[in-house]
């Protein structure tokens, strides 16, 4: 079993709204879509990045080493549990597809977890 975790500062990704260039390097148009159906997708988009970041810590990675952040999207079921798509390089690494995350923002920061196997 291997486990990530990742916190992040919400303010931080105010900058992304405001610079579209920086934020389809980071987030796939599904997950610019999620966030920005809600009143603050800041909170939102700093979520999806700390479940990208758990997810490739888990991987024993790092998120710019090995593969774009946009290989690992972070999508939402019907009834708001996140999940996890990737792409079939990341699949290689993981030799499985359980792949666990949570998420969760409160007041100024955002937090994930990702747990694999």
């Amino acid at each position: 079993m291997q486990t990530g975790i990742d916190i992040e500062k919400i303010q931080r990704f105010d900058l992304f709204l405001n610079n579209k260039e920086k934020l389809i390097k980071i987030f796939t148009k599904n997950e610019i879509g999620y966030a920005m159906k809600f009143k603050s997708p800041v909170e939102h988009l700093a979520g999806i990045f700390c479940a990208k970041e758990a997810v490739s810590k888990a991987l024993k990675t790092g998120l710019y080493t090995g593969f774009s952040p946009i290989e690992i999207e972070i999508l939402h079921r019907d009834n708001g549990v996140p999940y996890v798509n990737i792409t079939d390089k990341i699949l290689e690494l993981l030799g499985s597809n359980e792949i666990d995350i949570s998420i969760s923002h409160s007041g100024d920061y955002a937090i994930a977890i990702c747990v694999i196997g």
